[in-house]
């Protein structure tokens, strides 16, 4: 009864919010940046509000992504559990086991008689605070044109990983799930040379954490990939998520809200984090060496700006890593999942 009182005050709220908005950032003068259009500063307020929506309402999104996995015939792969030697110092956090999970292909999965050799992949993984869903098919569709447009890729990749909803899926489950999906890709036939990894937010945080693991376990059968993109990753995840936020600069003006991070990190962080576990938790001030070149963006408007840049800071000044740091003036979080739309295609 809650959720559904409180769907029906969110959408009356948003039928007086629009117009209200549009009214009060009618004036540039009024806009967080005069730069940004109308649309921009509306889509902002929306999207706080639907954070959270999100969050008092507890919506994980799940059920979307799983009707976009039935309905994508022939283009969903599900990827089986790896051997248990290739997630070591994963399994030893109780419940916590590594499942078969499941994504999408774009525009469509390998054919048998494809040369796989060949074929550049981009193996993307969604955001969301690590308890939002977002592997559907319209995420799926913009990333995948972004990374054919750019990159001459191939083929995308979108894995949806277990976002954090009961003690089973706390860390490290997320993570096992990358190291499953990276596990089926090179199952396949692809050559690791030609497969880059890519993660946005919260799985930006996710692919540091992979590239940690390859690295710590440098196993034949899981060869470390062409690259990493990281896309506004969460770098700095701790149990004050929402006070960490809040303390940001930018954190006015971007589109995360300080309570659903703190919904995020309460539902993944471990009961008792290790030592061992809290670089590949929050890798702010814990870099590592990788042969991983690593392209790391972040909005310059957005919160995590600052932890963004420090960590790309720290990992350039290991000696050997190649770590490419971008920044997008005017962009707020999150940039491969806004950008259309909003003006922000050239970016």
């Amino acid at each position: 009864p809650f959720k559904e009182l409180y769907t029906a005050f969110f959408i009356l709220k948003l039928t007086f919010l629009v117009p209200l908005v549009s009214l009060r950032y009618s004036l540039r003068s009024a806009r967080p940046h005069p730069e940004w259009s109308l649309g921009l500063c509306v889509i902002r307020v929306l999207a706080r509000e639907l954070f959270n929506y999100y969050t008092k309402t507890r919506s994980d999104g799940l059920a979307a992504v799983q009707e976009a996995h039935k309905k994508a015939i022939g283009r969903f792969s599900l990827a089986e559990v790896a051997d248990a030697s290739m997630y070591p110092t994963l399994l030893d956090y109780g419940t916590v086991k590594p499942v078969s999970v499941g994504g999408l292909w774009f525009s469509g999965p390998p054919r048998q008689e494809t040369d796989l050799r060949y074929e550049k992949v981009i193996l993307h993984f969604p955001g969301g605070a690590f308890v939002l869903a977002y592997g559907t098919e319209g995420t799926g569709k913009d990333v995948a044109s972004a990374m054919t447009q750019h990159l001459k890729a191939t083929r995308t990749f979108l894995a949806q990983y277990r976002v954090s909803t009961n003690q089973s899926t706390r860390f490290p489950a997320a993570l096992q799930d990358l190291v499953t999906f990276y596990h089926h890709l090179l199952s396949l036939g692809l050559d690791p040379k030609n497969i880059i990894l890519s993660g946005d937010s919260a799985a930006g945080n996710l692919v540091i954490a992979l590239v940690r693991h390859l690295e710590n376990l440098r196993s034949p059968r899981l060869p470390l990939p062409a690259g990493a993109m990281l896309w506004s990753p969460w770098v700095h995840v701790t149990a004050e998520a929402g006070n960490d936020y809040t303390r940001c600069r930018n954190s006015e003006n971007d589109i995360l809200t300080a309570s659903l991070l703190q919904w995020g990190a309460d539902s993944y962080l471990p009961e008792n984090p290790t030592t061992d576990s809290v670089p590949f938790i929050s890798p702010l001030h814990h870099p590592f060496k990788t042969s991983v070149p690593m392209f790391i963006h972040a909005g310059g408007s957005e919160a995590f700006f600052d932890s963004v840049k420090d960590f790309a800071q720290e990992m350039t000044e290991i000696q050997g890593n190649r770590i490419r740091f971008h920044a997008t003036d005017l962009a707020w979080h999150n940039l491969p999942m806004s950008y259309k739309g909003l003006g922000m295609e050239y970016e």
